[in-house]
């Protein structure tokens, strides 16, 4: 048997302001035993120093750094390297947990394995209070949240992701900050895409799925995400991760005779996001002309995540780029 039950997993950069927060609702988790796996990736501002404390004072902590700024894929797989633990719950170190989170997280996850899994691998989201720095609150909502039934899962999963189609059950976010699922599930897949600096949850996701993965969520919102600004995100970068994502899982897309939709959808996204309307407009028109029901569909299912992507927008034009 592993010796923890538990391993949370949290990467970390300049984040001095933050991390001490973070980790404190780490330690504050009901249910254990736990470990605490920190790697820093090669901070500048006092993040380290801030580390090596808390590992002095607090035994559940191990605390690992990069040589140098790799990204949270290479991070988060050095996590799943030295992890103990059975399951893996990650944890962001701008974000604060509840104190049930990893407990309700567990729960679900084994309840939904003994009545419904057959063996599948099973991966487990919680909903999150988003907070941005204009103190403006929304509650992303996660998928998979109906109980006692069959949660979304296998290739209609990364479909949904990529193409939007339709599925029961199936609509949210399934960030890895929210994430949690048994430690074998993340070996299976030789965990996160190093090559992804952003969206690595993202490809995750749709890999889980395409290996007949089930999508099991909890509905309240037991992540609190504190969206901070930092050098690493940008509406570019979003961009081009995604564009990235797009290429790798072409061949789903084009299965479905979508990929150049799909591609000429995020261009739209991106105009809509940098706030050039008079290229939006004329991208959604050009989508119309050529796919007026599939625009169609995707538009209506995009209605309800309106006011995310405004703020979204919003929080990165409030910063320099």
């Amino acid at each position: 048997m592993p010796p923890f039950l538990i391993t949370i997993g949290l990467t970390t950069y300049n984040a001095a302001n933050s991390v001490g927060k973070a980790i404190q609702s780490a330690l504050s988790q009901t249910l254990g035993p736990i470990e605490i796996v920190v790697v820093d990736d090669a901070s500048t501002d006092e993040t380290p120093k801030i580390l090596e404390q808390l590992a002095e004072k607090y035994k559940e902590i191990r605390f690992f750094t990069n040589k140098e700024n790799s990204g949270v894929a290479i991070s988060r797989n050095r996590i799943l390297k030295e992890a103990q633990g059975e399951f893996v719950v990650f944890f962001d170190d701008d974000d604060e947990s509840l104190p049930q989170r990893i407990a309700e997280q567990y729960q679900r996850i084994v309840s939904y394995e003994k009545k419904f899994a057959n063996g599948a691998p099973v991966i487990c989201h919680t909903a999150r209070r988003v907070i941005y720095p204009n103190n403006k609150e929304l509650i992303e909502p996660t998928m998979g949240v109906i109980k006692d039934k069959q949660a979304p899962f296998g290739p209609a999963v990364a479909e949904r992701i990529l193409l939007g189609t339709p599925l029961e059950d199936g609509y949210g976010s399934c960030a890895t900050c929210s994430q949690m699922a048994r430690l074998s599930t993340y070996r299976l897949l030789d965990g996160f895409d190093p090559s992804l600096r952003r969206g690595e949850d993202t490809d995750f996701n749709i890999r889980l799925a395409l290996a007949g993965g089930h999508f099991v969520g909890i509905e309240k919102p037991l992540v609190v995400q504190a969206m901070t600004k930092t050098s690493d995100k940008s509406l570019r970068d979003e961009y081009y991760y995604w564009r990235l994502i797009l290429e790798k899982h072409r061949s789903i897309m084009e299965s479905k005779g979508q990929f150049e939709f799909s591609i000429a959808w995020l261009d739209m996204k991106q105009s809509w996001l940098e706030r050039k309307r008079l290229t939006f407009v004329l991208n959604l028109l050009k989508l119309f002309m050529k796919n007026p029901l599939l625009t169609l569909r995707r538009l209506y299912l995009a209605l309800p995540n309106i006011g995310l992507n405004n703020q979204f927008s919003r929080f990165h034009f409030s910063k320099t780029e």
